[in-house]
């Protein structure tokens, strides 16, 4: 999303010499950071400067290891910072983990965990933040499934072989939706006479609202966790089992859901230390 043009800003000096900045995000924008947008003449310790998010507007951000939107850190004791929000301020959604891989009488390996969600607002100076929209952590991606191989033997004396490879979860919500994690990849290894091979399904795409479903096993292959929504942590996957067959078996672990991201970090200095109020989502610091 592109930033030019939609950014309007004022500057003058009001009563008493200080310097008035008025900042508004007037269509959808990632990573702004206040400081770097608030130009000149900027004047230390006597500067009060209000950004207005307006109404429909995402402030988002571009990956889950960036902020939506932040204050920066280069403000001097005495300047002020209010955040008027009317729109939503959201992090990005985490991957879903990969589904485990296996490979009969050789490995069945563990699902992967789900990623974590970014993060929406940090706050580095002392501000007010009045939210009359809404601020999200990104919902953390669910966790791949487990593989797992086992065998059977019939009366006959024919061994049956079942060979499944663990599906992918679901990502998570956020300004842009984690990845759907991939499912894994199942190989025989013969000499065993009757197989039953299985691949991965893949886990479903977050998008801005709505995470993504987990890939959906069948018969005794392991689901992928579903990602989680808006400020939610994903959803742990399903491990493998060998139900109790004979040898040669092995069954990987479920991949754990990812962590939902920060609505706020730094709430000790945002509204004198009781943090964003109205609706919000996810982890606070």
């Amino acid at each position: 999303m592109s930033t030019l043009g939609i950014i309007a800003s004022s500057h003058k000096f009001s009563g008493g010499g200080r310097v008035t900045i008025n900042l508004t995000i007037a269509a959808d924008t990632n990573n702004y950071n206040i400081q770097s947008n608030r130009g000149a003449p900027y004047d230390a310790g006597n500067t009060d400067v209000t950004l207005t998010i307006n109404s429909g507007v995402a402030v988002g951000s571009t990956s889950t290891g960036t902020y939506a939107l932040e204050t920066g850190s280069s403000w001097t004791t005495g300047d002020t910072i209010t955040i008027v929000n009317n729109g939503t301020v959201k992090g990005c959604g985490g991957s879903g983990g990969a589904g485990g891989d296996t490979e009969y009488n050789v490995n069945a390996d563990d699902g992967a965990n789900g990623g974590d969600g970014g993060n929406a607002f940090r706050a580095q100076f002392a501000c007010t933040f009045t939210n009359n929209g809404s601020v999200y952590g990104g919902g953390g991606g669910g966790g791949g499934g487990g593989s797992n191989y086992r065998t059977s033997t019939s009366k006959a004396g024919i061994t049956d072989v079942t060979v499944d490879a663990g599906c992918g979860g679901g990502g998570g919500a956020g300004i842009l939706g984690g990845g759907g994690g991939a499912g894994g990849t199942a190989l025989p290894d013969p000499p065993p006479i009757f197989y039953t091979v299985r691949q991965g399904v893949d886990g479903d795409d977050g998008t801005a609202t709505a995470a993504g479903a987990g890939g959906v096993g069948v018969g005794s292959q392991s689901s992928g966790g579903a990602g989680g929504g808006l400020g939610a942590d994903g959803v742990n996957g399903v491990a493998g089992s060998t139900g109790g067959s004979a040898s040669p078996a092995d069954a990987g672990a479920a991949g754990s859901g990812g962590t939902r991201g920060f609505y706020q970090v730094g709430s000790s200095l945002i509204n004198s230390g009781s943090g964003i109020g109205g609706v919000v989502g996810g982890r606070t610091s």
